[in-house]
């Protein structure tokens, strides 16, 4: 990992992570939208583009090869294999954002989240929960049409995912019919966060 970074001081690194089907890309879109001065790191994938996901905007969409070219070549700040599809950030992208003085979004899985707590303690992990364990799997399957992949193996990894909320800077729950809730929470902890700095 390339994590010798500049880094303008009163910026602050956060990372919006927890299970799958919790609800990450929603409500990161709806934080961007309300700060201008929040950024968020296109992360990487190989897995293929979702309906309504714009490559370059949702995230930067690889082939297989490609991904696994940046890994060799070494330009990934962070990368992991999940559920048989890469997904990582490259260097070059989070240098870009945090030499511009904002704060800088990182919208990634508990697997990536760890990975840069680890190389970047500064870094304040928000970590969103589901009401219940039943109302993610449930989220999941409504979100693939009933067809989600790797099902058994996605409620093993619940427990472990969640798990990682315990070593978080702080837990926001996104419970169905309440996201605004979920939102404005997090909006006051980046507000309170900002104005210490």
């Amino acid at each position: 990992l390339s994590l010798q970074l500049s880094v303008n001081m009163s910026a602050h690194l956060f990372i919006l992570t927890g299970p799958s089907g919790v609800g990450k890309t929603t409500v990161a879109k709806r934080l961007l939208e309300r700060r201008e001065t929040l950024k968020k790191v296109i992360t990487c994938t190989s897995r293929p583009v979702r309906d309504g996901e714009v490559d370059g905007e949702s995230y930067h969409f690889l082939d297989e090869v490609t991904f696994k070219q940046h890994i060799d070549q070494g330009d990934m700040f962070e990368w992991a294999r999940v559920y048989d599809t890469y997904y990582g950030s490259r260097t070059k992208d989070v240098e870009d954002l945090l030499t511009t003085g904002n704060d800088v979004l990182f919208v990634i899985d508990v697997q990536g989240a760890r990975t840069i707590k680890k190389e970047r303690p500064e870094a304040i992990v928000l970590f969103l929960t589901p009401g219940s364990e039943d109302e993610l799997i449930e989220r999941l399957q409504k979100r693939d049409g009933g067809e989600t992949t790797n099902l058994d193996e996605r409620r093993a990894a619940v427990a472990d995912e969640l798990a990682f909320a315990n070593q978080a800077d702080h837990l926001i729950t996104n419970k169905d019919g309440q996201l605004d809730q979920a939102i404005a929470d997090t909006l006051k902890i980046i507000d309170d966060l900002d104005s210490k700095a």
